[in-house]
């Protein structure tokens, strides 16, 4: 165990004894392609990255294989393992409780201990780093990755003093104090428009932080709606859950999903269906967002023109967080039976037991190994689970909103599947009309271009895959078009149609906003 000591905390990196294999990646040259302007082709049809690229994937059940840290689930009529590994947290009486994949290629979470709050690091491998408050006492909220590459996160003190917190990937720390009415924050997410936007339930607002801490606020018209999660949505707002409930609830009507322009305009969606209360929402790989609904055991879907759908877990649970995986399907925790929860875009569902009994999982994530992360509050444990046997393709960005001047680190990495098969690799960006596609392709050994099309082009056809990992920068002009974009690694069989669910072996997805 090793210690650094800084003025205002102290950072410890610890080792895990969890084990997991790890393969030495292959790395492209790295390309910086400067922005410039993009002339795109527009269509009425509307078409989506999520109704052609990324409805894939068909469950067909699951039988458990060795001692319930490996199940087998068929995909597209193939056979793939699913692995859980969970890592002890490093020293006794901590309590994760928020999760986001950071801007370094590994995990960050808020972490509750009764005598030294924390933010804490976590690599894909396992190893801890602790990042101890500059003040003991806090209770920790939601946190995630900022455009300016720090976590940030909200906390607040039993005299009702409320901050929020940013912290280097070097450890530096910056408070950055708030009004004292109300009393605890929740969520976070970086906006579209280059500041963080938060939940403040008992205050019944919506807050912003500029990165140079300017704070605006923007009441709730409902009282009492009690607003959690919140994220950027597709179409460059704001959108959050609200569960109209703090303390001894009960399944009622009520519950609604708001959305908060950049401006302040606060639109609210009423659910029909009565439930205990809300988690998430996510922005899903088709472009809507998803959320959880305990108490009427769903999982809910509203897209952007104000559709909503709702698909039942099969187990009836409590359901906690949400996430879009790196398989294009949404994966969620289901607290009250101890489960992870997968379900596809179509609403088929399936459930996977956590080894640990009883380990309370709560906040999920994708992390930029490819894998799904999620916190284990009771468990004391941070648990993740991979997808297996067909190969895999992962991205990870830099950040989830990006502006003129900014740039974009794009890393796909790719792993091969246990049976070697040729594949086409396909790497690039769905631009916002949903029908033009920006194609990495490799003109040579380390050399990457580009190329606009209304389908995607191989950035390698027909090969036998080895691990690899093919970084891409872009710097913007201010002359791209504006809105939501869809970054996406896949493979599919060699000289296959890539948009036909059968010819699709692995498929990640990362969305970013670009304003002006």
């Amino acid at each position: 165990m090793g210690y650094s000591e800084t003025p205002s905390h102290r950072i410890k990196t610890i080792g895990t004894e969890a084990k997991q294999r790890m393969e030495s990646p292959g790395r492209l040259t790295r390309q910086r392609k400067e922005g410039g302007p993009v002339d795109v082709a527009r269509s009425r049809e509307g078409r989506t990255l999520g109704s052609r690229l990324f409805a894939r994937f068909v469950s067909c059940g699951h039988r458990v294989v060795a001692a319930f840290a490996l199940w087998c689930v068929c995909l597209d009529g193939v056979a793939a393992a699913i692995t859980f590994t969970e890592f002890p947290l490093p020293t006794p009486n901590r309590r994760p409780k928020a999760i986001t994949a950071g801007p370094d290629g590994a995990l960050w979470f808020t972490d509750e201990s009764f005598f030294d709050d924390a933010i804490i690091r976590v690599t894909p491998s396992g190893v801890f780093t602790i990042f101890s408050l500059p003040n003991a006492g806090a209770f920790l909220g939601g946190i995630t990755a900022g455009p300016d590459g720090a976590l940030w996160f909200t906390e607040w003190f039993e005299d009702f003093s409320r901050r929020i917190g940013r912290l280097t990937p070097e450890g530096t720390f910056t408070e950055f104090p708030l009004p004292t009415d109300g009393s605890f924050l929740d969520g976070i997410t970086a906006g579209p428009d280059g500041a963080l936007w938060f939940t403040d339930p008992l205050g019944n607002k919506i807050r912003r932080i500029t990165t140079d801490g300017v704070v605006s606020e923007f009441p709730i018209p409902t009282a009492n709606s009690f607003t959690f999660g919140i994220t950027a949505g597709p179409d460059g707002a704001l959108w959050f859950a609200e569960s109209a409930c703090f303390v001894l609830c009960s399944v009622t009507a009520g519950k609604k999903i708001g959305r908060i322009t950049t401006s302040g305009t606060i639109t609210e969606f009423p659910l029909s269906t009565a439930s205990l209360s809300l988690g998430g929402p996510v922005v899903g790989p088709d472009g809507a967002l998803w959320f959880t609904e305990t108490g009427a055991n769903k999982i809910g879907r509203i897209t952007t023109t104000r559709a909503i759908t709702e698909f039942s877990v099969p187990t009836p649970t409590t359901l906690g967080g949400i996430t879009i995986g790196p398989d294009g399907a949404l994966w969620f925790t289901e607290p009250g039976v101890n489960k992870i929860g997968r379900i596809t875009t179509g609403g088929v569902v399936t459930e996977f037991p956590i080894p640990t009994a009883d380990s309370g999982p709560g906040s999920i994530t994708a992390g930029p190994d490819g894998a799904v992360w999620f916190t284990e509050y009771t468990g004391k444990k941070i648990g993740r689970i991979a997808l297996d046997g067909i190969g895999g393709a992962a991205v990870s960005l830099n950040g989830s909103s990006f502006r003129p001047g900014q740039t974009i680190d794009y890393e796909a990495t790719l792993t091969p599947p246990f049976t070697p098969v040729q594949v086409d690799i396909y790497l690039g960006a769905l631009l916002p009309d949903g029908v033009t596609f920006l194609s990495l392709v490799q003109v040579a050994p380390g050399a990457i271009s580009t190329v606009l099309a209304p389908a995607p082009v191989p950035f390698l056809a027909n090969v036998t895959l080895a691990p690899i990992v093919v970084p891409f920068l872009y710097t913007f002009s201010g002359f791209e078009p504006v809105g939501a974009y869809f970054t996406y690694a896949g493979l599919a069989v060699a000289g296959s149609n890539p948009f036909l669910p059968e010819n699709q072996l692995s498929l990640a997805v990362r969305a970013f906003q670009f304003s002006p």
